[in-house]
């Protein structure tokens, strides 16, 4: 009688871990919920907090269950606290990097270097942050390639998704065209630009930026919303592309000079 009381008293301490860890996700996910304004800020704050918080608490939910079952099954009090002790000593010395992770996956959310859902650049792997734990970072590429990336190892972070970003459309235009005239029908044309979405202010013809070898280039910056400078720039082609055209400015096609010599 006594092993079948174990064997269900083992039993109900699964269905409790289970039922704990769903009833932790839910909490979390109501604590850290984009609508909560008094707890989160921003909604890439929400997600990067609720990932961590979830694993933090179901890792700790999962570790409190086994040593009860050991417990249950005759480990004593003692030989847990040994085993726990000699599993510290293990991670000190031999888990320095998971130590490492753990202390810059810290720091991270400390810091709030980047957040779900921001596009970031580490360690030469470019993408968006599909999740954020304790020890690893995921980011996804455009093409759909997952990078999965030690928070230990992780070292200068491009991020893209900070407050603002500049959408920057380069023009080119032939030698044969007067520079001013295009730089003022440019000017006139981004004065009508208050309809694009996704603009914070009005984009700036900076000037000439290259002479090429068939292209004059002028270019065009403008500052605007987080994850929104590729649309902006495409609108932004468009609107000079066509008023080039009403204007009869010319676009430059690859061309090259060949010198004759008679012997």
């Amino acid at each position: 009688m006594t092993i079948v009381w174990k064997i269900v008293y083992c039993a109900v301490i699964v269905v409790i871990c289970y039922l704990a860890a769903r009833i932790s996700k839910w909490i979390t996910d109501r604590i850290f919920s984009e609508k909560n304004s008094l707890v989160v800020k921003s909604p890439g704050k929400a997600k990067t907090l609720k990932s961590v918080t979830a694993n933090v608490l179901k890792v700790a939910i999962y570790f409190i269950a086994v040593l009860s079952i050991l417990n249950q099954i005759g480990v004593s009090t003692t030989s847990l606290a040994a085993v726990s002790g000699s599993i510290a000593v293990a991670i000190g010395l031999g888990a320095q990097n998971l130590v490492s992770d753990i202390l810059a996956g810290i720091f991270i959310l400390i810091e709030e270097q980047f957040n779900v859902g921001d596009i970031v650049t580490i360690n030469g792997c470019s993408g968006t942050v599909e999740k954020v734990t304790m020890r690893t970072t995921r980011l996804r590429d455009v093409d759909g390639t997952v990078y999965i990336v030690p928070n230990g190892s992780i070292g200068t972070i491009t991020n893209k998704c900070k407050e603002f970003i500049n959408a920057i459309v380069d023009v080119g235009i032939a030698y044969e065209e007067d520079v001013d005239h295009v730089i003022d029908v440019l000017k006139d044309e981004m004065e009508k630009t208050n309809d694009v979405n996704g603009l914070l202010e009005r984009p700036e013809v900076l000037g000439i930026t290259g002479l090429d070898d068939s292209a004059v280039t002028i270019r065009i910056v403008a500052k605007c919303r987080v994850k929104e400078n590729f649309a902006v720039e495409r609108e932004l082609r468009l609107r000079i592309k066509k008023r080039l055209d009403r204007e009869g400015i010319s676009i430059p096609y690859p061309q090259r000079t060949v010198h004759l010599v008679n012997k």
